[in-house]
């Protein structure tokens, strides 16, 4: 189904101080038909790169140099009508928002098939079968910007296997899911490969997908370095993936080290951040925060787990006044702190990195905003060599892959004065190292007396590094505290 030969990709830079931008080179992979392989490997080393060649948006959509020849069913990709490239393939992106196209979920999901001229009573059904597939029928009626990025990324996956395509792309598929969803997203992929489809993804969360794989191929440095057959990889130890930054369930093991110069750690009797009685309601939704009570201390990180689209980054919103409550009310150090005053203690790290980077280089994002002096360059030195941006310092962030991005927006929030810092799904875009960084840094600012806390799915992450688990449910109470 798929066949790369001598195949390589190299951007073109759009901006002035980079000609290029390494891609990937000399790829030979071959992919069967029915087959699933999972593409790994540190973020930033060419995974998506390797997609976007398969589905052709390298070079036709990203302005850059094709080497080699990428063959799909027997054709040079390039080759390809717009028409058959749609009934052949569907993809789901790194970012599921940058390849919506209408405003409702249900209307996304038809949008192929009416392009392609399908009878509207044969689109319709597509639509039910492809939203009951992954449990989304009580969401087609939803504008796509009031959903979270959980409840995106399924009306993404849902739209792309609409058509029932023979190859399905698919960029970090479980990136911003929950256990749950992810378990749902491997049984879907289950049936399209027991009805023919060739599957092609990757993922940081390998070993989720065991069920469905078939093989697993690791890039490095823009090149396969090495291939394991499913069951040869179900056997590596962390210690054999650690030196390629790969995820492994036993990473929980190894600890964080945190550096020896620490800031000085807050008084144990310092008052923290509480919610009394939250309520918030979307005008067009029928789901709300309800009565919500929460305590956070400072010195501490607190995991915010719960279904997707059940109200977590609403609930930090709130908290940190990006949105005013409608009942209840926030306090901060035993005072009440309207929206504006939480505003200015607080920093957000989105779960979408695009929508907070505003500066032309990677060093100017984390001090923008702020005087410059010799302790905030210090701080912003110490956040890239903590985050391994030190390399990436003059590059601009739009160049930077999905993981990479991430990785600027968490360094800026540690460079920043917040008293509350919340991190939303932060390492949904990263490699095994990367969640190592996010664990190890988020001690630090809690030990700094920093009040943290990580909106997450990441088991991992949260065995690493929270001292508090908090899961918001749909159910009269509300919430819950979970032993970490």
């Amino acid at each position: 189904m798929i066949e790369l030969t001598a195949a390589g990709f190299t951007y073109e830079s759009e901006f002035e101080d980079h000609d290029e931008t390494e891609g990937v080179s000399d790829l030979h992979l071959s992919v069967g038909a029915g087959e699933c392989v999972v593409l790994c490997g540190r973020s930033g080393c060419g995974k998506s790169t390797v997609l976007r060649m398969i589905n052709g948006l390298a070079p036709q959509f990203y302005p850059g140099k094709l080497t080699g020849t990428v063959r799909v069913s027997g054709k040079p990709i390039a080759s390809f009508l717009p028409e058959e490239k749609t009934r052949l393939t569907g993809s789901v992106f790194q970012d599921p928002r940058s390849q919506f196209f209408m405003s409702l979920a249900g209307d996304e999901l038809a949008f192929s098939g009416e392009n392609l001229g399908i009878a509207p009573a044969e689109i319709l059904h597509g639509v039910q079968a492809a939203a009951d597939r992954m449990g989304i029928a009580h969401l087609l009626d939803r504008p796509l910007d009031q959903l979270s990025s959980g409840q995106k990324q399924k009306v993404a996956i849902a739209a792309a296997t609409m058509l029932s395509p023979k190859l399905l792309i698919l960029d970090e598929p479980s990136a911003n899911l929950d256990e749950k969803a992810t378990s749902e997203l491997v049984e879907t992929l289950l049936q399209l490969k027991r009805s023919g489809t060739t599957l092609i993804l990757s993922e940081h969360r390998l070993h989720a997908f065991l069920e469905v794989a078939d093989r697993y191929v690791l890039l490095d440095q823009g090149t396969v370095a090495r291939t394991w057959k499913k069951d040869e990889f179900a056997a590596l130890r962390y210690e054999d993936v650690k030196p390629y930054g790969l995820r492994h369930p036993d990473m929980e093991m190894a600890g964080i080290n945190l550096p020896s110069d620490g800031l000085p750690a807050v008084a144990a009797s310092t008052q923290g951040w509480e919610g009394r009685s939250l309520t918030y309601a979307y005008r067009s939704s029928s789901h709300a925060l309800k009565g919500i009570d929460i305590d956070l201390k400072p010195g501490s990180v607190t995991a915010l787990t719960g279904e997707n689209g059940v109200g977590k980054t609403t609930l930090c919103k709130v908290l940190c006044g990006l949105l005013r409550q409608q009942g209840g009310e926030v306090y901060y150090a035993g005072k009440k702190r309207s929206a504006a005053g939480r505003r200015s203690l607080s920093y957000l790290v989105m779960q979408d990195a695009d929508y907070q980077l505003y500066a032309d280089s990677v060093g100017n994002e984390l001090v923008l905003g702020r005087r410059l002096d010799d302790a905030l360059r210090l701080r912003a030195y110490e956040a890239m060599d903590a985050f391994g941006l030190r390399a990436l310092r003059d590059r601009h962030p739009a160049s930077l892959s999905g993981g990479e991005k991430q990785r600027v927006t968490i360094a800026a929030a540690y460079c920043s004065d917040a008293e509350l810092i919340v991190l939303d799904e932060p390492t949904s875009g990263l490699d095994g190292d990367g969640v190592l960084n996010v664990a190890a840094w988020s001690r630090k600012l809690a030990h700094a007396g920093k009040t943290v806390v990580i909106i997450t799915h990441d088991r991992i992450l949260t065995r690493l590094a929270c001292d508090h688990v908090l899961e918001l449910k749909n159910e009269p109470e509300g919430m819950r505290r979970i032993e970490p």
